[in-house]
């Protein structure tokens, strides 16, 4: 069988974890708080049959840290983050962070995300609405204020590059030592992060990426249709 052959199935897989990646982010493009991931190719070398050969292979999962633009919302519960922070939830598998800063209040007065989690609050436990609030007033620091009084103050953290892994489209987990946020890290108050990806940009690599993973699946036919040729010539009459 021709070598050529497994240089063209490496770089389909390849292409095709870029085309999931890809399609993933154009799908949370809109999503308040998304940060993107990126797909990085690699070389691969291997030996097959004494011969040594390179194909290419994706990493994927990197996420993309950049901060994102900012839009006013005139939300009272509306935060945005600005700097590399995150803020504490609780979920249902332990302590997690996000930038998605869409909060409201449950049925309890409790401020959760727009998913229902419980928002951290700075130093553990939860913050809590009092029933008949007139004004809320969420500061830079993330002191939350109630008709004039603060009631609690929102966890800041800040997470290492490579201690943080996704565990859904606006959730992370803290690998490594999660450490609260400096004073770098601000809150913006009536404001939502943009997801920090172009849909523009991510429909053109789309098609970029589907053409590329259609060429290879051709060039992986082809291949096959000569071994087949190959075998058919070989074995007939000598």
């Amino acid at each position: 069988m021709s070598g050529g052959i497994y240089t063209a199935v490496a770089g389909a897989v390849a292409q095709s974890e870029a085309l999931d990646v890809t399609a993933n982010n154009v799908a949370n493009a809109t999503t308040a708080g998304f940060r993107a991931e990126r797909v990085a190719f690699h070389q691969v070398m291997s030996r097959a049959d004494g011969t040594s050969m390179a194909f290419v292979g994706a990493t994927g999962g990197r996420t993309d840290v950049s901060q994102g633009a900012l839009r006013q919302t005139g939300g009272a519960l509306d935060v945005a983050l600005v700097g590399d922070g995150y803020l504490g939830v609780e979920t249902s598998q332990g302590v997690r962070y996000t930038r998605a800063g869409s909060l409201r209040t449950d049925a309890n007065g409790t401020l959760v995300t727009a998913a229902g989690q419980p928002v951290r609050a700075a130093g553990g436990g939860t913050v809590s609405i009092p029933p008949g609030a007139q004004a809320i007033v969420i500061g830079a620091d993330g002191t939350v204020e109630v008709d004039g009084a603060a009631v609690g103050a929102l966890e800041l953290v800040q997470l290492e590059p490579g201690q943080v892994a996704r565990v859904g489209d606006n959730l992370f987990e803290a690998t490594g030592q999660a450490r609260p946020a400096g004073p770098e890290v601000e809150v913006v108050s009536g404001a939502l992060e943009q997801a920090n990806f172009d849909l523009v940009r991510g429909v053109v690599d789309l098609v970029r990426v589907s053409r590329n993973y259609e060429a290879l699946h051709r060039m992986i036919e082809r291949y096959q249709d000569i071994d087949a040729r190959t075998a058919r010539d070989l074995g007939g009459p000598g």
